[in-house]
């Protein structure tokens, strides 16, 4: 029945909280609500109804009322954003009905003890100042009602002088006892609310740390596998993409052809111009290539001059045409610095194969000897292997 209870209330408040933004405050304030109606409903028609057949029918009509009053208020609680006067009303109830059951006293003045409950409702709903207030309302009224003999034509329940003081003294303890349970209650919940903050700052900035080591993470990935100057693959990265096409073509019976160009007499270009203009020559060469090249072949700067291209499933033929119009395109290339035209020649190494037949390496160091032919033969031109 408990764990019931409990689901129930937990439904309760969700649902209140899905309805519309809320503080946290209002949330505490509602769920403190949806306790009081769930054990005060049932009392209060439980002791209603006994009142109503003992031919008390004046509490039974109080009990009702507030009984109504509790579960109404719940059902405008959710539908509204400014919900203070709900719980202003409702408390209203249950000081006319304790006030009344002050009077009429009844079974050696015990219906006067229900006030308990009062203190207790009020500082948990309203807060500590406001709680106070209206306990203190039901404990004037209490003592102006001590004082008097009737009130509205209804009899006042004759209270000895020692219960008189026994009550105003443990109601007065009981509302302090109320205050101070809502007031550290209260001020635990601003502390908790306040690590909570910090701790979602915290996780805020440790996400924020994370993304900024994933990005990182990235450019470091990056800068490992592309050469900085030219912006395409360095050695180490080129060969390790190589060897991949190469496992994944070694059982094909399609040619790959794995090629070696060298820029012609770049040395010649650095000591005459300097290494910032090598560089622009570099760039310019890799543009070249680039848009002689198709999307699907594969190339990278292995060297400081040096770069290798890999074509697969590409017949040799097709294989020279691409590699002559690269030649043709870095030849009639030119950049200007200080007035004069600078123009350079690349030299290529060729050798074409069947995998599986050799491994990667063993053609890479062919090709590099075709490009060593290019080179003592006069260069600016593409040599093939043998």
């Amino acid at each position: 029945m408990f764990k019931k209870t409990l689901k129930l209330l937990d439904t309760k408040i969700k649902a209140f909280a899905d309805s519309a933004p809320i503080s946290q405050d209002e949330k505490t304030r509602f769920q403190h609500y949806v306790i009081f109606m769930m054990l005060g409903l049932p009392t209060m028609l439980v002791f209603g109804v006994d009142n109503l057949l003992n031919g008390n029918n004046l509490i039974f009509v109080f009990c009702l009322v507030t009984a109504f009053g509790l579960f109404t208020g719940l059902v405008i609680l959710k539908n509204i954003k400014n919900s203070s006067w709900v719980y202003r009303i409702i408390a209203l109830l249950f000081v006319g009905l304790v006030n009344y059951m002050i009077i009429i006293g009844g079974d050696d003045g015990s219906k006067a003890l229900w006030s308990y409950i009062l203190p207790l409702f009020c500082c948990f709903i309203f807060g500590v100042k406001e709680g106070a207030i209206w306990s203190s309302i039901v404990l004037i009224m209490a003592i102006f009602t001590f004082t008097q003999s009737s009130i509205f034509s209804i009899d006042i329940y004759s209270y000895s002088p020692s219960f008189q003081l026994r009550f105003i003294i443990t109601y007065v303890f009981c509302t302090i006892i109320s205050m101070w349970l809502e007031h550290s209650r209260n001020f635990f919940l601003k502390q908790s609310e306040a690590i909570s903050a910090d701790l979602i700052k915290e996780h805020a900035k440790l996400l924020e740390e994370i993304e900024h080591r994933k990005k990182l993470e990235k450019e470091l990935i990056t800068i490992s596998r592309i050469d900085t100057l030219t912006g395409i693959l360095n050695r180490g990265a080129f060969f390790t993409a190589a060897e991949k096409e190469w496992d994944k073509h070694a059982r094909s019976s399609q040619p790959l052809s794995f090629a070696v160009l060298d820029v012609d007499h770049f040395k010649a270009i650095n000591d005459q111009y300097g290494h910032p203009v090598g560089d622009d020559v570099l760039i310019n060469i890799t543009k070249c290539c680039i848009n002689s090249i198709r999307s699907f072949d594969m190339f990278g700067r292995i060297g400081g001059e040096e770069f290798a291209l890999l074509f697969t499933e590409t017949e040799l033929e097709d294989t020279k045409t691409v590699l002559e119009r690269l030649k043709l395109a870095v030849e009639s290339t030119s950049m200007e610095y200080e007035g004069e035209l600078i123009t350079c020649t690349i030299s290529i190494g060729l050798y074409t194969v069947i995998p599986p037949s050799e491994t990667l390496t063993e053609i890479y160091k062919k090709a590099d000897m075709a490009l060593y032919q290019a080179k003592r033969s006069g260069r600016n031109k593409i040599c093939l292997y043998p």
